[in-house]
């Protein structure tokens, strides 16, 4: 038969075990819940932040089309990247959207220019070369130009 202590010392250990199960229990519905909702909002939040001080900063940049090269069923274009600002920034990079002589899509190069930085009034040259099939290389007869994050 159990001693009068010994009850005491298991009716303590289980009402331990009892509160740490239970604690592990509200700790997991509120990571699942609460905690996660917070992230999805913090991250929506900083996410927006991001995207407009990028339409901010993609304003000091000129970006204009030089020419597309197409030989040997690959596509190559050339841009100029040209910091319009006066302050010093970073090189962007810059994506090229291709089009069909009917202004259909058929799709995304990308590429940046060789300097890290641009001084006020530089133009960086960048070469973007396509990773397109051939059949549709040889439609490529426009392309848009945007800038993206390196």
């Amino acid at each position: 038969m159990l001693t009068k202590s010994m009850n005491e010392v298991l009716k303590g250990f289980f009402w331990g075990l009892g509160f740490a199960i239970s604690v592990i229990g509200l700790a997991s519905v509120y990571s699942l819940t609460i905690a996660a909702s917070v992230d999805i909002g913090f991250k929506k939040n900083v996410r927006l932040h991001a995207m407009s001080s990028f339409e901010d900063f993609a304003s000091d940049y000129e970006l204009s089309l030089s020419e597309i090269f197409k030989e040997n069923g690959r596509v190559k274009i050339t841009a100029e990247l040209k910091n319009i600002s006066n302050d010093e920034l970073y090189t962007m990079g810059v994506v090229a959207s291709t089009f069909d002589s009917n202004g259909r899509f058929i799709g995304n190069c990308s590429g940046k220019g060789a300097e890290i930085s641009l001084s006020p009034g530089e133009v960086s040259y960048v070469e973007i070369d396509c990773n397109l099939f051939k059949t549709q290389s040889e439609r490529v007869h426009s392309a848009k130009l945007t800038l993206k994050w390196i």
